[in-house]
């Protein structure tokens, strides 16, 4: 295609059954978020040497409507292999996003990440870890630029560990990754908040990994990079001891990054998820990048501390699920990593709250009747309705509409199977339009089978 963009989608970290048979494989899902029809060019560029392998063109995918892409059935692309894909947009914006999928069974594991609209040449990740409980953290770097970078990531302990510096050099358009289980300047047990700069714009993608030889119940999750601070941010789910969806003992640590110049006190406002009272804990004083880590379990979030019960208590939560808005003076940066015995998710708090949210990829039963299931969680931040388009992945159409009442502050479960016009074994682009004020949206993606859970942030209109 000849032109200029409407707009871009960045995607780091795409793979064909990379590792094997049951390696690595990541389809992802393109949806259009303007007001006219647009056409695609999906450009797949080899890892090793950022050669062009294959272009596609995919034209009139419809307003509000979603596009998807499977590696592992794609003919023109060598097996074995990683990626990195940008997709370009001609007519109208888009937004994208990818899911990572790997294993079978017991051995399954599942991560998703956001599609990147641009680069920033400050990244910042608040959680990065080395065989920390069983965890570590490699995180994928892709230069968006049009000249070569030096991509210096500072690590700033969360504890007594020492930070470190360590640079990647990374030619236009490609990606490099770094790996803390293998990086001699960081210890194992460190739990670290780092920065990313350079002189050419950066998207970063974290995978956090469970998943080490001998590992009964291999886990994963992924998040974006961010790529800009907020006083004020809202996470659309947090737990504590809850069942969530089925997932039984589901907790989520919060972990909160100063991306100031001078320390800040962070706070953290709780809402039970239907509404109700809000419980606020105040974090210590967090140095200009570093990070507070929040853990629901113990009280006042402090891990290793004393244990909290079931119910509320002096600087406890009751067991159950929550949003959240975290707050400071200055700016911050929050990931949420939402933990249960078998499965592991994760996600970053949103500063832009919205009165419209795109989510490209929601499903019911996909693949069958433990297939992929995916509840929409809506935060409302001060919005009182919202409207739901539901339009089905194979033809574009308007499937059905749901009127919500929401209450501010609080959250609600959007469940597809409790959605009477949708169909089994189908897959819908969902539009969010609030009314009478803002809301924020993520998406659980789930499936019966080992770590087939998985979490995506969605998207604010343009």
């Amino acid at each position: 295609m000849t032109g200029t963009p409407t707009s871009s989608a960045f995607l780091p970290n795409i793979t064909k059954n990379l590792g094997g048979v049951f390696g690595w494989v990541t389809p992802f899902i393109v949806q259009n978020v303007g007001t006219t029809a647009t056409d695609l060019q999906v450009s797949f560029y080899k890892f090793s040497d950022g050669s062009l392998v294959t272009c596609r063109k995919i034209t009139g995918l419809g307003p509000g409507t979603s596009f998807a892409d499977i590696p592992n059935n794609d003919a023109d692309l060598p097996v074995e292999t990683q990626f990195s894909v940008v997709v370009r947009s001609f007519g109208a914006q888009i937004v994208a996003v990818v899911n990572e999928q790997s294993g079978v069974l017991d051995r399954a594991e599942a991560l998703s990440y956001n599609g990147f609209a641009a680069g920033s040449a400050t990244v910042s990740l608040p959680n990065i870890v080395r065989r920390f409980f069983g965890y570590h953290t490699p995180f994928i770097i892709q230069n968006l630029g049009t000249g070569p970078t030096v991509a210096t990531a500072t690590f700033v302990g969360r504890g007594t560990e020492p930070g470190a510096t360590i640079t990647r050099s990374i030619a236009a358009g490609q990606s490099q990754f770094i790996e803390p289980n293998v990086e001699p300047s960081l210890v194992d047990g460190g739990a670290y908040a780092v920065t990313v700069r350079a002189d050419q714009p950066l998207a970063v993608v974290v995978n956090t990994h469970n998943d080490d030889f001998g590992q009964a119940h291999p886990v994963a999750y992924a998040t974006d990079g961010i790529t800009g601070g907020f006083g004020t941010l809202y996470g659309a789910y947090a737990a504590k001891n809850a069942n969530d969806y089925g997932r039984t003992g589901t907790m989520s640590t919060i972990v909160v990054q100063n991306l100031g110049t001078t320390a800040t006190t962070p706070t953290l406002e709780f809402t039970p998820f239907g509404g109700g009272a809000t419980t606020t804990f105040t974090g210590p004083s967090t140095g200009a990048g570093a990070a507070w880590a929040f853990d629901p379990r113990y009280v006042n979030g402090a891990a290793g501390t004393t244990l909290c019960g079931t119910g509320a208590s002096p600087g406890c939560l009751p067991d159950g699920e929550f949003t959240f808005k975290a707050t400071a003076a200055g700016t911050i940066a929050v990931a949420v990593n939402v933990i249960s015995p078998n499965s592991a998710m994760g996600y970053t708090a949103t500063g832009s709250p919205a009165a419209k949210f795109f989510l490209p990829n929601v499903t019911r039963t996909l693949g069958g009747s433990g297939g992929w299931t995916t509840p929409i969680l809506l935060q409302s931040v001060t919005a009182t309705a919202a409207a739901v388009e539901w339009r089905r992945f194979a033809d574009g159409s308007l499937v059905t509409t749901q009127n919500l009442t929401l209450t501010p502050g609080a959250g609600t479960r959007i469940d597809p199977l409790a959605v009477a016009s949708l169909t089994n074994d189908t897959q819908y682009a969902v539009t969010v339009t609030s009314i009478g004020g803002t809301v924020v949206a993520i998406v659980e993606e789930l499936a019966s089978g080992g770590d087939n859970a998985m979490i995506y942030e969605g998207f604010a209109a343009p």
